[in-house]
């Protein structure tokens, strides 16, 4: 292990009086391509003596999230230690070569089935350099658009799925007026007569939308997120479709999700649909916490 890890480093010592420079990582590189007429990027990480046809893991991120955050970057260097390639993009939110997160002083413009169709964007990429195995892994609400996708687009590149704190219950109403003091239904209402009048796409303010107060909001974008027969929120219809093995990950003191072990039990069958749950992981599984959730992430695609 050590030899392998050493033969992924490159170390430049800089030697100036008694410090040193020590080593950086030379295996990831950004990767882009244009779709509707955006340019989409995503970090690459690519194992040793492994090509595109030897399988990647394609990763998405949560809510408003990027590649180049903490849980996603260690992800990867886990998977790289295990000598799996994967591929972590962004979401582009409707933003040209997104980086980093998507500020809520920004106009919330983007509309979550877009999604789709750009999940189907970076499979095709992969097909087009002869990748035929993908296994998806997805965190937070990145989990629940894999769920959905695979479900419903069943491409056969795609063998084992992934989810790490994804989104198992309805529970939109109860956390919106927790954190905003408000009825969710009151704000549906407001939006859903914009989208009635033919205004969906004009631009609302002071809206409270996900974890953005007062933000500037089209009522297209608030109503992908929080409509009562949402897609992305309904895990008891597409759960029980998913059309290959996948492994849900939870973190025992999952704030934002503590309700997983109980809802998922029902759809367990300890094959097709599992369940590993990490003892003191929270939702973004810090330090040592993302390193056990990807040694059963590895597990179980090794079996």
């Amino acid at each position: 292990m050590l030899v392998r890890v050493i033969g992924k480093i490159l170390c430049r010592w800089l030697i100036a009086g008694l410090w040193l420079v020590a080593c950086f990582p030379v295996t990831a590189e950004e990767v882009t391509h244009r779709f509707n007429g955006l340019t989409l990027n995503a970090n690459i990480e690519m194992a040793d003596g492994k090509s595109f046809d030897d399988g990647m893991v394609l990763i998405l991120h949560g809510f408003m999230a990027h590649w180049d955050m903490e849980i996603i970057r260690s992800a990867q260097q886990a998977l790289l230690d295990n000598d799996y390639s994967s591929l972590a993009i962004n979401l582009s939110l409707g933003v040209d070569n997104r980086h980093g997160y998507y500020g809520c002083e920004q106009p919330q413009r983007h509309v979550q089935d877009d999604a789709i169709d750009e999940i189907g964007s970076w499979i095709a990429w992969l097909r087009e350099r002869g990748t035929k195995r993908v296994i998806l892994l997805g965190h937070s609400r990145g989990a629940n658009q894999f769920m959905v996708y695979a479900a419903e687009e069943i491409d056969p590149e795609v063998s084992h799925m992934i989810f790490l704190a994804p989104g198992m219950g309805d529970e939109a109403e109860q956390a919106y007026f927790t954190r905003y003091g408000v009825s969710l239904d009151k704000t549906r209402t407001y939006v859903q007569a914009q989208i009635n009048d033919g205004r969906g796409d004009q631009l609302l303010p002071d809206i409270d939308m996900l974890a953005c107060p007062r933000a500037t909001v089209t009522a297209d974008s608030f109503n992908s997120y929080y409509s009562s027969n949402n897609r992305f929120r309904r895990f008891e219809h597409y759960l029980p479709r998913s059309p290959v093995p996948t492994l849900i990950i939870s973190g025992s003191i999952d704030e934002r999700q503590p309700n997983t072990q109980k809802l998922v039990t029902p759809y367990l069958d300890g094959m097709r649909i599992q369940l590993a749950v990490i003892e003191g992981a929270g939702h973004f599984f810090r330090d040592f916490n993302i390193e056990e959730a990807m040694e059963a992430a590895i597990e179980f695609i090794d079996e």
